[in-house]
């Protein structure tokens, strides 16, 4: 059967791949018209604004007005100087609106980059429903930015409905989607969902829109039936089925295999955690209960020690609980405004009991007055215990030192937990934030216990928070693990 089918597929004519070529060369050739003519429809806004005029004055008045009569999709426009990063004027069409982004330096310097070698670059970002077009004026210098908010349904609509209605004809159906929900919102046909195109192209300024297209006859489809017999794709069918079904099987006996071989190493680790605490408070309590201790300081420790296990036995506990909660998606978060300059040393300091049994020095190192960010106040404490609790189990030094900081950047907020620990190499530090996951080299699973969640806990509580963890780390030196929070002011 291998043979029959190696075969009837090298029987395909030099014609039938001729027409395959020149039909992928037309339709990238089509596609590439559109994305072409959508940009110069931008340059055309970028050169009617570039002159040297005045930013608030009548004769850029009335080259707004003239602009915003023949462009319903251009919603507003603003002009902003760079030597003093303050906005000179704003225009808008209908309504006004509030817009309050404006691209980062490196940006701005790839911009005037352009702008030196003689080429006007305009830069696209997505805003909320709306796109935001920049470009530097060339009359300005590159000292004057020029920012442009487009409606995208209207700019499809308005600029592009017609070239694309042109280039369509009778012979091809053409759809603009989302590339992430595939939600049409512009075609020719009442059919032709992105779904269904036989090619398909980003494109240029409508970031997270993609542009498909098909034939509306069948031509290559009904030119290969031809060439193959029912038979034939029978037996191509049935080959097809075994060899994915072989595959099929070997993929899914593969993840069995490691699912078991996890699932027992986490139950493995899970039960010697739990046994070591389990087993001494049944000691201690036995002891306390027939009276074998003869001093009030040996029973206040070993009640101290009981303590200290039921909390550590609580909290791998409530890890795993956490766990699965996230995992099934049936944990609630209560986001509230915090000011982690106030709640960190807070949170820390209730680790404190821990830290020094530990004999670890831990300062919270003092930064700026105040960082809000929205979060939940119990996974707040959760992520950075679980960092805390992490940098005193992987230390094999005699003056263990941890160090927690706070960094404010432009949008977000950071809190770096730094130790002078054994560090992570640089193979184990992409895979450390996956779930069950844990460093076993050498000797460490046996001296430092954990159920590989911990981390990967970290991660889930970060993202459901807009946030990320990531970690810096060399070996033998120590690692930094930072928790990126977006920055929210105080109202």
């Amino acid at each position: 059967m291998g043979f029959y089918l190696v075969r009837e597929f090298s029987t395909l004519s030099k014609n039938e791949e001729m027409v395959e070529r020149v039909f992928s060369t037309q339709l990238e050739s089509i596609l590439y018209s559109i994305n072409q003519y959508s940009e110069n429809v931008v340059q055309q806004w970028s050169q009617s604004l570039d002159h040297p005029v005045d930013p608030q004055g009548e004769l850029m008045q009335g080259l707004m007005e003239n602009l915003f009569a023949k462009n319903e999709a251009l919603k507003a426009v603003r002009f902003s100087d760079l030597n003093v990063q303050e906005e000179q004027a704003i225009y808008f069409n209908d309504s006004a609106f509030v817009v309050d982004v404006w691209p980062e330096q490196p940006e701005l310097d790839r911009l005037q980059g352009y702008l030196e070698a003689n080429y006007q670059r305009v830069q696209v970002q997505a805003f909320e429903e709306r796109l935001l077009l920049y470009f530097l004026p060339k009359n300005r210098d590159g000292q004057q930015l020029c920012q442009l908010v487009v409606e995208p349904q209207a700019f499809i609509q308005q600029n592009l409905s017609p070239m694309i209605q042109q280039v369509a004809h009778d012979i091809f159906y053409i759809t603009i989607a989302d590339s992430v929900s595939n939600q049409v919102l512009f075609t020719t046909g009442e059919d032709s969902g992105l779904a269904q195109t036989s090619a398909r192209a980003a494109m240029w300024y409508l970031p997270g829109h993609q542009l498909g297209i098909r034939l509306k006859s069948q031509t290559l489809e009904e030119l290969a039936s031809e060439r193959t017999q029912r038979d034939n794709y029978m037996l191509m069918g049935v080959g097809l089925l075994v060899v994915l079904g072989f595959i099929f099987v070997v993929i899914n006996v593969r993840k069995e295999i490691k699912l078991a071989e996890i699932k027992s190493e986490f139950v493995s680790n899970v039960s010697h955690e739990i046994r070591t605490p389990l087993a001494l408070i049944s000691m201690y309590a036995e002891t306390l209960l027939l009276k074998r201790v003869k001093t009030e300081e040996k029973q206040a420790e070993y009640l101290q020690t009981i303590h200290e296990e039921s909390a550590r036995l609580t909290g791998i506990v409530n890890r795993i609980l956490n766990f699965s909660r996230i995992e099934r998606n049936r944990i609630k978060y209560h986001f509230d405004r915090i000011d982690l300059q106030q709640a960190l040393p807070e949170i820390v300091a209730d680790f404190n009991a821990h830290l020094s049994a530990a004999h670890v020095e831990c300062q919270c190192e003092p930064g700026e007055p105040e960082a809000w960010v929205m979060a939940d106040w119990e996974s707040l404490k959760t992520v950075v215990g679980n960092l805390l609790d992490n940098a005193m189990k992987y230390s094999d030094k005699p003056e263990k030192r941890v160090r927690v900081r706070i960094l404010k950047k432009a949008k977000h907020v950071w809190i770096e937990v730094e130790d002078n620990g054994i560090g992570i190499s640089a193979k184990h530090q992409k895979y450390v934030f996956d779930q069950f996951y844990r460093v076993t080299e050498g000797d460490l699973a046996h001296r430092a216990k954990g159920s590989g969640l911990g981390l990967n806990l970290v991660k889930r509580i970060m993202k459901a928070h807009g946030g990320t963890v990531s970690v810096r780390s060399k070996l033998g030196e120590g690692s930094t693990f930072s928790l990126k929070f977006p920055r929210k002011e105080k109202e």
